[in-house]
């Protein structure tokens, strides 16, 4: 007598009906929003620190940081603040240091150890002097008060400073009535 065929598969043969696809996952629309905002300091941000290839990747996992931890970050007084902490923080770490475009400015810059907000100072440095944001807009994506980051600023060249005599930044041309109160 003959076994009667079973019913089930060969186990190489357990292939799903349908290909499976990954959920569609929605993100909270001020999420999107606030990405949308702040998305061209943040991948700049990320292209100062890694290679071209690899900023896209590592700008996604720490916006998918920032995304998972979203409902709380919202609750706090300054959600761009926790967020730019939580990115930027992200990006410095999977870089391991300051890459290709920032490498002899950043490194001078992080010489002082005398910096009182060394992560501020840098961060402001980048956004501002390597990116050429305007300190309103590193301010903004930084969450911090603009007198804050031109006062980061103005410390962090006062004491880059060698002997004392100042030196514009590296491909910017001086211009007195940028970015100043009187401006």
């Amino acid at each position: 007598m003959t076994p009667a065929p079973s019913r089930a598969p060969a186990r190489g043969d357990r292939r799903p009906a349908t290909p499976a696809t990954p959920p569609a996952v929605a993100l909270p629309p001020a999420f999107e929003a606030f990405y949308a905002l702040h998305c061209e300091c943040y991948l700049g941000y990320a292209l100062a620190h890694v290679t071209e290839s690899a900023a896209s990747r590592v700008l996604g996992e720490a916006m998918g940081e920032v995304v998972i931890r979203w409902a709380d970050i919202v609750r706090r007084p300054n959600p761009a603040a926790c967020a730019w902490a939580l990115v930027s923080t992200r990006i410095r770490q999977r870089s391991g240091g300051p890459g290709r475009d920032v490498e002899g400015l950043a490194l001078r810059h992080l010489e002082h150890t005398a910096l009182r907000h060394p992560a501020l100072e840098y961060d402001a440095f980048v956004l501002h002097d390597v990116l050429g944001h305007s300190v309103e807009d590193a301010a903004e994506a930084m969450g911090e008060e603009v007198s804050r980051v031109r006062y980061a600023l103005a410390a962090g060249r006062s004491r880059a400073r060698p002997g004392g005599v100042g030196y514009p930044p590296v491909g910017r041309l001086p211009d007195p009535a940028r970015n100043t109160p009187q401006g």
